[in-house]
């Protein structure tokens, strides 16, 4: 066929918005029934309910009928919102319509062929992370109750329920701030969990505590492993983070017994070519001895509980993913030698890994194609797709999928030297449509959330949504992002705003030195803190033409005096100390320097968001009204952080396609949503 010269930014694309959002799916947990497989996921044809799914012999099954959600509110973020046993699958329910001030979020039991019997009360308190043990008849999960404060935040603690909601819950640990990844030893004698205090967030430093059960399900004998504080602090650092490394200078994630009885977790206490990552560890008595010793992380930050990286496949093996340089790759661990046996597998994002007798179950994604829940045979190696998270994209889509490029560049560390930054590039792909020969492709920066987190070069929809178009993406992973080492990672504290800004701005320069992308028409998009970072890049560069935030931060006061109960020093960990700090805040706050803001935007908020409040946006927006400046927006009833609901992820896409193209002075194809752009020529 014939390939058509067009503008960049008009091509026609077989990826249509409805795509991301008709008929797809989001894996939001993954668990084992003996040979079962579970899952949670999210529905944005459902509005975005979470129903849990079994794999039944006639393929997947609904298992929470209509009506009822499984969501947990614990952390804001959630995860671990179910679990199953003997058939039988525990979940906490999210049903704002019957219970509004706390969305019900009681623990519900199903049965096969029953309807679900409520087991908790109707109390302002959330479960999460729930871990069934019949022998005793209770379930040890987190508890988060809104009505019981610890140091200005909602009480957490680890408790055991009872199965049939007849008893009290047993308090088995409380006076932490946190509490996760509670798990049985596998003869029910011991219970290992994870817990960490403010101001520290789970990624920086933890402690692994273990006890012994009673009948009842009472813990004694409680100690203490690994999770000590730093010896040696670097005077320099945010004091913030010197206050968490004086109360941990470890994270340990992923407790995990093996099948005699061996506990083992991950900690980044292992230096590694100069810097700490997350490595594979064995208890042996109250010392963690490294088992994997990789310039590679095993496990991904404790944004949602139920994190799952690693599993036993026998006592001395073990399944494990792992990341380097944000690609995750499958191998087998001898846990004897530390040897890693790589599983030549096409995935290069590998979540939610859990393994049972002969077989392990992860969900998949790769450049090629959505996200898959997948079945890996551990004898053969071979791999069953048991459900797409989109599989009704076409063949001329799939077509348009293309393997990003991993860039590296150099950007100022602000002490007179260079640093290392990363990010995947995404040229413009389509194969039906080329550009002028005289045109470089608009760019877009994509950043995501967090910050710690990390770009994946595993198919994003929303990339090819933009590249089949004839946009160019910078998909960053800029410093401060997981999956470099620790040192990494920890580069953006007490930088937030700065070093993040820099590397977007460092890695567009980079591609338009190599005459890959037109320097005129830079846009940016992200969401949560990739949407501040967004409006930073507005308001203190002049890299951008336009700017897409998805329920960005514009004020980092706000954030620092009220947001969600994870969250609550971690402004100041990416800042400084509130309120010492107070102006630093505002001097990096897009809303104190709107006067400043150069380009174009349009703003996306969900109504009913606890991380980043509505007014956040209301108030920017205001501002940039009152200065005549270009914008638009949209907020969405009933979306929270992080949209869901089909009909607000097809018009947000639309509406910011269309943005794109009224002020980069090209016309979008197809009848797409088009945004109110107030103080924009018609």
């Amino acid at each position: 066929m014939a390939v058509t010269t067009a503008a960049f930014g008009s091509w026609a694309s077989p990826i249509a918005a409805q795509d991301l959002a008709a008929g797809a799916v989001k894996f939001e947990q993954l668990a084992l029934d003996g040979d079962d497989v579970i899952w949670v996921e999210s529905r944005p044809d459902e509005k975005g309910r979470s129903v849990v799914v079994r794999m039944g012999p006639d393929g997947p099954q609904d298992i929470t009928p209509a009506g009822f959600c499984a969501r947990t509110l614990v952390n804001s973020y959630g995860g671990g919102a179910m679990a199953a046993k003997d058939g039988t699958v525990w979940f906490t329910n999210f049903a704002a319509s019957d219970f509004p001030q706390t969305k019900d979020q009681r623990v519900y039991a199903q049965t096969p062929g029953h309807f679900p019997k409520p087991i908790t009360p109707r109390q302002p308190v959330h479960f999460a992370d729930m871990v069934p043990d019949p022998a005793r008849g209770v379930i040890f999960a987190v508890q988060e109750r809104s009505d019981v404060l610890l140091n200005g935040q909602a009480q957490q603690t680890l408790v055991a329920l009872d199965m049939q909601g007849d008893a009290l819950p047993i308090t088995v640990a409380s006076g932490g701030d946190f509490y996760a990844a509670p798990r049985l030893s596998p003869d029910g004698s011991q219970i290992a969990w994870l817990t960490w205090d403010y101001p520290s967030m789970p990624w920086e430093g933890t402690r692994l505590q273990v006890a012994t059960l009673d009948a009842q399900g009472n813990a004694t004998d409680i100690r203490t492993i690994g999770g000590a504080p730093a010896t040696d602090i670097d005077p320099t650092l945010n004091p913030v983070l010197q206050n968490a490394m004086r109360y941990s200078d470890e994270a340990i994630a992923e407790p995990l017994w093996s099948p005699k009885g061996a506990l083992y977790c991950v900690s980044d206490r292992s230096d590694i070519k100069g810097t700490r990552w997350g490595n594979i560890h064995r208890v042996e008595g109250d010392s963690l001895v490294p088992v994997t010793t990789q310039a590679a992380e095993f496990t991904s930050p404790l944004w949602r509980l139920g994190v799952s990286s690693y599993g036993f496949v026998s006592e001395t093996i073990i399944l494990a993913a792992y990341s380097k340089d944000g690609v995750w790759a499958l191998a087998l661990v001898d846990v004897t030698s530390g040897m890693l046996k790589p599983v030549d597998l096409p995935f290069t994002s590998i979540t939610h890994l859990r393994v049972g007798h002969g077989f392990a179950v992860f969900i998949g994604g790769r450049f090629d194609g959505p996200a898959e829940l997948i079945r890996l045979d551990l004898e053969t190696c071979e791999t069953t797709v048991l459900r797409s998270a989109n599989p009704g994209l076409s063949a001329e889509a799939k077509a348009c999928f293309q393997a990003p490029e991993a860039i590296s560049f150099q950007v100022d560390d602000g002490k007179g030297g260079t640093e290392t930054s990363h990010a995947f590039y995404h040229a413009p792909a389509n194969p039906d449509y080329k550009g002028p020969v005289n045109e470089r492709p608009p760019l877009i920066i994509v950043i995501h959330g967090g910050p710690s987190a990390s770009a994946s070069s595993a198919l994003s929809l929303d990339i090819a949504f933009f590249t089949s178009r004839g946009f160019a993406v910078l998909d960053t992973n800029y410093r401060g992002s997981t999956g470099f080492g620790r040192s990494y990672r920890q580069r953006i504290y007490g930088g937030w705003g700065v070093v993040d800004v820099a590397d977007c701005v460092a890695g567009a320069q980079h591609l338009v030195a190599q005459d890959k992308v037109d320097r005129y028409r830079i846009a940016s998009r992200g969401g949560s803190s990739g949407g501040y970072t967004t409006l930073a890049l507005a308001t203190f560069t002049d890299i951008l033409s336009a700017g897409a935030s998805y329920y960005g931060i514009s004020d980092l006061q706000m954030i620092a005096q009220d947001t969600d109960k994870l969250e609550a020093f971690y402004a100041a960990l990416l800042v400084g100390p509130w309120p010492d700090a107070q102006k630093v805040f505002k001097a990096r706050s897009p809303l104190f320097h709107a006067d400043q803001i150069s380009c174009p935007l349009i703003i996306f908020q969900g109504e009913d968001d606890p991380v980043v409040p509505p007014p956040q946006a209301h108030v920017l927006i205001d501002s940039l009204l009152d200065r005549k400046m270009p914008v638009a927006w949209e907020f969405f009833p009933g979306e929270s952080h992080g949209f869901k609901q089909k009909a607000h992820i097809i018009q947000s896409l639309e509406e910011e396609l269309s943005f794109y193209g009224a002020i980069m002075g090209f016309t979008p194809s197809g009848h797409l949503a088009k945004p109110d752009i107030k103080n924009w020529p018609v």
